[in-house]
């Protein structure tokens, strides 16, 4: 029987109140919010996120961060904390996704009945109900279908149960490579290469809501308005960007090696600076032709 003290659910948070709001009023309306400990890691919100989760939800535990936790490092500190008051399990959970109820129950039980094992719920769209890519074996995409489990090398954290043995033998996920992209799927992967196995459940179902799942373009990242060298920088050397040059290198190395690993990563460079490139110059060239 899994009590509540030793389950966490770390929801990491900046400056989006409506959403983390909503996920906290339906964790409520699931019984998760009575079921578990909610530890909500506020990045330094600035649009009353804290107060309005003190005022509405007491019972949240709230960690405060200075705005440069970005995701990883804020669900790193979730779960130190987390660790530190006896939790058995942790689980990641966006504000952005609303577990269908019963999930996080099954999820946790799944883990249970197969000790050292890192168990996502399937991730559904709210706009076409359709799912959505969360887990991966090798350079293949996985997706789950209902009442179907597939083990998998890695996965995004979405929702996550985490036993507390992966953190015991691994520790947290490395914010300083991996601030906000590809911490989840960087973790998951050590995870299952140091001996623990992952699965994705398909009849456990998380809802991902609101407009947080604009597909990674690099069109999106380039404005008229800004000159080249703003354009790298926000690019290649922004922690808000997919493209962020710490992050990709460092996640071709874990995942490939270090020979091969800067081989493809030096090539996925190259395709990224083409692309921006053509791109540059197909904007100058519509400047053109509108000022004639």
């Amino acid at each position: 029987m899994i009590n509540k003290e030793s389950v966490y659910v770390i929801i990491p948070v900046h400056n989006r109140k409506a959403l983390t709001l909503n996920c906290l009023e339906h964790l409520t309306k699931t019984g998760d919010y009575q079921r578990y400990h909610i530890l909500v890691v506020d990045d330094g919100s600035t649009d009353g996120t804290a107060k309005e989760i003190a005022a509405s939800y007491p019972d949240v535990t709230l960690l405060p961060g200075n705005g440069d936790l970005w995701w990883t490092g804020a669900i790193a500190a979730g779960m130190e904390y987390a660790n530190s008051k006896g939790a058995e399990y942790f689980i990641w959970l966006n504000d952005d996704c609303l577990p269908e109820p019963g999930t996080l129950p099954l999820l946790l039980k799944v883990t249970q009945e197969n000790p050292d094992t890192i168990t996502g719920a399937a991730c559904y769209s709210a706009d076409s109900n359709s799912p959505i890519s969360n887990g991966f074996i090798g350079r293949k995409s996985l997706i789950v279908s209902p009442e179907e489990i597939i083990f998998v090398q890695g996965m995004s954290g979405f929702c996550v149960v985490i036993p507390q043995s992966v953190f015991a033998k691994i520790g947290p996920p490395e914010a300083d490579k991996f601030p906000q992209y590809s911490g989840d799927d960087t973790y998951t992967l050590k995870a299952t290469r140091s001996g623990f196995k992952a699965c994705i459940v398909g009849s456990a179902k998380v809802i991902l809501v609101g407009k947080v799942r604009v597909t990674h373009n690099i069109q999106h990242y380039i404005h008229p308005s800004q000159s080249i060298t703003q354009t790298f920088k926000a690019l290649f050397l922004s922690k808000k960007s997919p493209y962020y040059l710490r992050s990709r290198f460092f996640y071709h190395i874990q995942k490939y090696g270090y020979i091969l690993g800067a081989f493809l990563f030096a090539l996925k460079f190259k395709l990224w600076v083409l692309q921006w490139l053509q791109k540059e110059f197909f904007l100058k060239n519509m400047d053109q032709v509108e000022v004639k």
